[in-house]
């Protein structure tokens, strides 16, 4: 088993821990464009379009990626994803229905407009345009565009 596999098993292992604790987490629910900046997990589940900026690993679907900005590794994953592995910037846009971002790593800022949830474990700071708060271990952040 080489590096890449393992690397793309800790990840998946990383996500369904994060999946595990978030049915215990506190549902925050905001309005408007969610911000977050921090360390750890995120598994981010959306309608709308999204930045990523940071260090570390990503899981998203080839087809939702609008630009991809920095220095890493891509690998195809058998599912058609692709784990993004180093630092930079991904700017993801839901094709269908809704779409999926999984991330783990330091200093991240994800930003998201649209509808949808966000799951956080670590530790950092998030906000929408009615909420702004303190992450704690693990939170559920859902989030919908505001009244204009």
């Amino acid at each position: 088993m080489g590096p890449k596999r393992i690397t793309g098993i800790a990840l998946v292992v990383a996500t369904l821990l994060l999946v595990a604790g978030a049915a215990q987490a506190v549902v925050v629910k905001g309005k408007g464009t969610l911000r977050a900046a921090g360390s750890g997990f995120a598994v981010l589940d959306f309608r709308g379009v999204a930045s990523v900026v940071g260090a570390g690993l990503a899981v998203v679907e080839e087809d939702d990626v609008l630009r991809l900005d920095g220095h890493g590794r891509i690998t195809p994953l058998d599912d058609g994803r692709i784990l993004l592995e180093g630092f930079g910037r991904i700017v993801i846009r839901s094709v269908d229905d809704r779409t999926r971002v999984e991330v783990a790593g330091a200093g991240i800022r994800l930003r998201a407009k649209g509808v949808g949830r966000a799951f956080l474990k670590g530790h950092g700071r998030y906000s929408t345009d009615d909420l702004d708060d303190d992450w704690r271990d693990d939170d559920v952040i859902e989030f919908e565009e505001g009244e204009e």
